[in-house]
């Protein structure tokens, strides 16, 4: 019976490795603009370094545990740049990647811009059949199928966005090569699926009733093909644009909590989901950390048909 359980662990591990989403959808992609949508790039007054970590569904065994840096930046007033490096594990299957971004920002009105990104990716998919026990020894099933994979794709983006307020939608996996880049004559005949993602965030202000906090309601659907629809609904309240507190609902998964500090120069939040699906029963919760460090870069203060953009740690995913 344990031989059997095993046997079906490992396709379950390989068809979800080679129909997971591009990246880990993290707890706070509020914080980390690159995550969920590659035209974030160079939309920023500053250029944030982003490293993160998550540990997910504490409790399981070998459950998923992921980490990621980012970074962007602005080439100039019109054009900005990007990339991700990320690992995610689970069980004995491992994906690790790279991904590029170009993207241009359009001046649509006064007070707008669109930006606009190609995102390039590189992703490396491993099995360790060392951690894989089979009834014989020689299982042709993690002979064949467990073998190292590096697969290129292409994703996009394209954000709206003032100085309160962004729409964002997003791609990734378009193209769904076909090539194996380590052994191009054998095809892979798994692609990864399309994954679309469409948010929304605004910022308001609480004015003479409190000047120092803000409030940041947003949202995200996430549409993947052969998946369940998924969408998130957050809000998180902002006081003297340091101090942050924050609670999401994950549909059907999970509550999550959050909280968050920031200066000029570093920002250090955390989250904690809980599980409201039937893996509640069987995990104490996720965990998730990022650390943001900014810098300057050539934008900086700048201006857009002569008004001046503020940056606003809005979810720019």
């Amino acid at each position: 019976m344990r031989n059997w359980f095993y046997t079906i662990l490992v396709l379950i591990l390989l068809s979800n490795t080679l129909f997971s989403q591009q990246i880990v959808l993290n707890s706070q992609y509020m914080i980390n603009s690159l995550v969920l949508n590659p035209a974030a790039a160079g939309t920023k007054t500053y250029a944030p370094l982003v490293i993160g970590a998550r540990r997910q569904w504490m409790g399981i065994r070998e459950a998923p545990v992921s980490q990621h840096i980012s970074y962007h930046n602005s080439l100039s007033k019109y054009i900005g740049v990007g990339g991700i490096l990320f690992n995610d594990v689970a069980g004995p299957s491992r994906r690790s990647g790279v991904m590029g971004i170009l993207s241009t920002q359009v001046e649509t009105s006064k007070y707008t811009r669109v930006s606009f990104a190609l995102a390039g990716s590189v992703n490396q998919y491993m099995i360790n059949r060392d951690q894989l026990i089979t009834e014989e020894s020689d299982d042709n099933t993690v002979l064949n199928y467990t073998s190292n994979r590096l697969i290129p794709d292409l994703g996009f983006g394209m954000k709206w966005y003032g100085d309160r307020y962004q729409v964002g939608l997003s791609g990734f996996n378009m193209i769904q090569t076909n090539v194996d880049l380590t052994n191009i004559i054998t095809p892979v005949t798994n692609n990864l699926e399309r994954t679309f993602y469409l948010n929304g965030s605004y910022i308001i202000p609480l004015g003479k009733y409190s000047p120092l906090i803000t409030l940041e309601p947003s949202a995200v659907a996430r549409v993947m093909i052969n998946a369940p629809f998924q969408f998130d609904v957050n809000l998180r309240a902002i006081y003297n644009k340091r101090l942050w507190f924050g609670t999401s609902y994950r549909f059907r998964e999970s509550i999550v909590a959050m909280v968050g500090f920031s200066t000029a120069k570093l920002g250090i939040s955390y989250s904690y989901d809980y599980s409201t699906s039937r893996l509640m029963e069987f995990n104490s919760g996720s965990h998730e950390i990022m650390i943001t460090l900014r810098s300057k870069n050539k934008r900086g203060n700048s201006t857009a048909a002569g008004k001046k953009f503020s940056s606003y740690d809005c979810p720019t995913f």
